[in-house]
């Protein structure tokens, strides 16, 4: 088993301690890091110092995650940075690929630019109107290509779901990121990648983690983590073909009468061991290695759904790995 990725959300008021987090990170050998970028989850304060479960709900900020990433870039000295994912809807595409080259030259040509077209619950408050996914995301890589001519771009990778956007970054990308993959699906997913470009192909995911000694703990805790995800309806679109039907239809009930807690208890045990990262830190390990032998090479954990102090919550996952 490799060593995982862990996904740095960058809360506000912690963000010089995460970059301390990632320089640690760097020298105990962890492949990569995620930058976070998006809305970001409203977390009440702990109610006791071990930071145990936490639901999140609506959105407090936004994040960027290309600045994310410079900022963790230029603190560290080996270890990989990607967009999980940077929004095309906030940057026009010859931005983006100018952005992108700088980061990688700065950080030694260790920066991999994740993009994807987000989702419509999301951007629609923002007034963003959206085209339909594939073509954006084609007429996007074209345009951002087209304004490099022949310089340089670091690899790219499409955030997916689905089959027909794997599809897509087969043909015009250098891998994909999942968020909430569920291993079972993962090699049908990646069947529509050519065989030719497999060997080399960048197969990402955000997986939620938690590490606890009390194994109801940490199910209830990944439970939260999919709790908003649920609601989003390329997700439920998702979780549907992956053989969670009768699991959305739960959700969107729950959904209909207000119940964030009915939606959480919608994921089943089953569900929550196809897409989490969690119990003790042996089950976390084996856990991980059962994501890689399934054909997942970037697996990237996160713990931003648990715990307000994201530096204490990451560590806390890192160890596991020690």
């Amino acid at each position: 088993m490799e060593k995982p990725g862990i996904f740095v959300y960058a809360v506000p008021g912690q963000r010089k301690a995460l970059v301390e987090v990632a320089r640690e990170l760097d020298r105990r050998g962890f492949p990569f890091l995620y930058a976070s970028h998006g809305s970001a989850p409203a977390i009440e304060p702990e109610a006791s110092s071990e930071g145990v479960v936490r639901p999140y709900e609506g959105t407090a900020v936004w994040q960027d995650a290309l600045t994310h990433a410079l900022a963790l870039g230029m603190a560290t000295e080996r270890i990989t940075l990607v967009t999980a994912i940077e929004v095309t809807y906030h940057r026009m595409p010859h931005e983006m690929a100018a952005i992108a080259n700088y980061i990688n030259e700065i950080c030694d040509g260790r920066f991999i630019l994740g993009i994807g077209p987000g989702h419509s619950e999301i951007l629609t408050p923002f007034q963003v109107t959206m085209e339909k996914p594939l073509a954006h995301m084609r007429r996007y890589v074209e345009e951002m290509r087209a304004s490099v001519g022949s310089g340089p771009m670091p690899p790219l990778v499409f955030a997916a779901l689905r089959q027909k956007m794997v599809a897509l970054a087969g043909e015009l990308a250098d891998g994909v990121i999942w968020a909430n993959c569920c291993r079972s699906q993962l090699a049908r997913s990646l069947s529509v990648v050519p065989a030719a470009k497999r060997e080399r192909f960048i197969v990402g995911d955000v997986a939620p983690a938690y590490v606890s000694e009390d194994r109801d703990e940490a199910l209830a805790a990944v439970r939260l983590a999919l709790t908003n995800y649920m609601t989003l309806t390329n997700y439920q679109n998702y979780f549907i073909e992956c053989g969670y039907g009768d699991e959305v239809e739960q959700a969107r009930a729950a959904i209909a009468r207000d119940d964030h807690a009915a939606v959480a208890a919608a994921v089943s045990e089953r569900m929550a061991d196809d897409i989490g990262i969690y119990g003790t830190p042996a089950d976390v390990r084996k856990r991980v290695a059962a994501f890689q032998e399934a054909g997942m090479n970037q697996l990237c954990l996160s713990t931003m759904f648990h715990s307000q102090d994201q530096a204490k919550a990451i560590m806390r996952v890192a160890a596991a790995f020690d």
